[in-house]
C-alpha cells in the first residue's frame, strides 16, 4: 500500500504497506460509478451494515410515533387515487410500499412481528410493515450516502460523525401523523448536493424527474443548481441546464395535478402563517431541529465550500414559504437543509478532518 504524505518543497515521500495502495492526491481515485454507493473498499462493509442497523432501529421508532392506525387507510386513499392534495400528487412512496407489499403479505414472518409488536391488526400488518421496510431501506441509504456526500470536503472518521449526526436528529421529526414521502424526499435531496459537490450537474435531471414522483418540494433543485453555478460557468449552460431541470419537474407534477389526478380541495388550510406566528412553540421546534448547528452553519459559511455558501442563500426564503405554507412545527420539512447546515457545522467544528484539495500550481486548498 502506498501513501503519498506531502514533504517539504512539494516533494512526496512514499510509504509502502504490503501489497496496497492508498490513494494519493498525485494519484486520485477512481471516479464513482454508482451514485448511490459510491467507491467500496472492504473495510467500509461494516460500516454499511452498521448503517443499515441503524435505519432499522430509526425505523422501528417511526412506527412507534407515527399513527399506525390511520396508515392502512391513507395507504388505501393514495392507491385509489381518493386522497386529498397535496398528498394524492406524491404516489411514489405509497406504490413502493405497495409493491413491497407482495413480498410481506398479512401472514409473513416480519408482518407478524410488525402485529405482535405495535398490536396491529393481522389482518391490516402487511402494509405497515412494508412501510416498516421500505423506511428502514432508505433511512439506511440516506445514511450511506450522506457519509459519502460528506467525504467531498472531510475525511471518514468525520464523515461518518456527520451521518451519526443527522441520524440523532432525524427521530425528532417524527410526529404521530402519516407522511410518508419525508426518507425519499431527504434522499433525493443528499444525492442532489453529492452531484453538485462532484459537478455531475446533469445527474440533476434525473434525481429531479425521481423525486417529483414524491414530494413537489424537489422544485428547489433547479434554484439551488443557479445558486451553485452563476460565474462559476459559461450563463448560456446554467441557463439551460437549470431550465432542463426545471422542466424535469414540470413534467412530472403538472401531469400529476392536472391530467393524472386533477386539481383537488386540501386535506388543511393553504395559509398557515397566522397559524405558525400565533405561538412561540413552533419557531421553537424549528431552532431545535439543529440546535446550535443553525448559529455555526453560519459562521462556517465565512470561508466554507462555495456550494454550501451559495446554498444558504436560498434558506431565508425556503423559510418564508414554508411559515406561508406549511405547519413549521413539523420540522421534517426542513430536514431537505441537513446537507447544507451540518458539513457548514462541521468546518467549523473538525477543521482538522478537512481535506485539501490540489490547485493548479502545486498548492494546495481547502475544498
Amino acid at each position: 500500500m502506498r501513501y503519498a504524505l506531502a514533504g517539504s518543497g512539494g516533494q512526496s515521500i512514499q510509504a509502502h504497506v504490503g501489497h496496497r495502495e492508498f490513494p494519493s492526491y498525485e494519484e486520485p481515485p477512481s471516479p464513482v460509478v454508482l451514485p448511490v454507493l459510491g467507491r467500496l473498499r472492504s473495510g467500509d462493509v461494516g460500516l454499511l451494515l452498521f448503517y443499515l442497523g441503524i435505519g432499522a432501529i430509526s425505523a422501528l421508532v417511526w412506527a412507534r410515533l407515527a399513527d399506525l392506525s390511520a396508515l392502512p387507510l391513507w395507504h388505501a386513499d393514495m392507491i385509489g387515487g381518493s386522497a386529498p392534495a397535496p398528498n394524492q400528487y406524491r404516489p411514489l412512496t405509497p406504490w413502493l410500499a405497495h409493491l413491497l407489499m407482495l413480498l410481506i403479505p398479512a401472514g409473513a414472518t416480519m408482518a407478524e412481528y410488525i402485529h405482535k409488536l405495535y398490536a396491529v391488526p393481522r389482518e391490516v400488518a402487511g402494509i405497515v410493515a412494508a412501510y416498516v421496510a421500505l423506511r428502514t431501506m432508505t433511512t439506511a441509504l440516506i445514511f450511506i450516502s450522506f457519509d459519502r456526500y460528506l467525504r467531498t470536503w472531510f475525511a471518514p472518521p468525520a464523515a461518518a460523525a456527520g451521518s451519526l449526526c443527522l441520524a440523532a436528529i432525524l427521530p425528532f421529526t417524527y410526529l404521530h401523523v402519516v407522511q410518508e414521502s419525508d426518507p425519499i424526499n431527504l434522499l433525493v435531496f443528499i444525492l442532489a448536493f453529492w452531484a453538485l459537490a462532484e459537478k455531475k450537474d446533469l445527474l440533476l435531471i434525473p434525481l429531479v424527474l425521481l423525486g417529483a414522483l414524491n414530494r413537489e418540494t424537489v422544485a428547489l433543485i433547479p434554484a439551488l443548481y443557479l445558486a451553485a453555478r452563476l460565474g462559476r460557468r459559461p450563463l448560456a449552460e446554467v441557463l439551460w441546464k437549470a431550465a432542463a431541470i426545471g422542466a424535469a419537474w414540470a413534467a412530472v407534477y403538472l401531469p400529476l395535478v392536472y391530467l393524472v389526478y386533477g386539481r383537488r380541495a386540501y386535506y388543511c388550510d393553504v395559509l398557515m402563517l397566522s397559524s405558525n406566528l400565533s405561538s412561540w412553540v413552533p419557531t421553537a421546534q424549528v431552532l431545535l431541529l439543529f440546535g446550535a448547528m443553525w448559529v455555526l452553519a453560519v459562521v462556517g459559511a465565512s470561508r466554507g465550500p462555495l456550494l454550501l455558501r451559495r446554498a444558504l442563500w436560498l434558506l431565508p426564503p425556503y423559510l418564508m414559504l414554508h411559515y406561508v405554507v406549511a405547519l413549521v412545527i413539523e420540522v421534517r420539512l426542513f430536514l431537505p437543509y441537513a446537507p447544507v447546515i451540518i458539513p457548514l457545522s462541521w468546518w467549523v467544528l473538525f477543521p482538522e478532518a478537512r481535506l485539501q484539495r490540489p490547485q493548479p500550481g502545486g498548492k494546495r486548498r481547502n475544498a
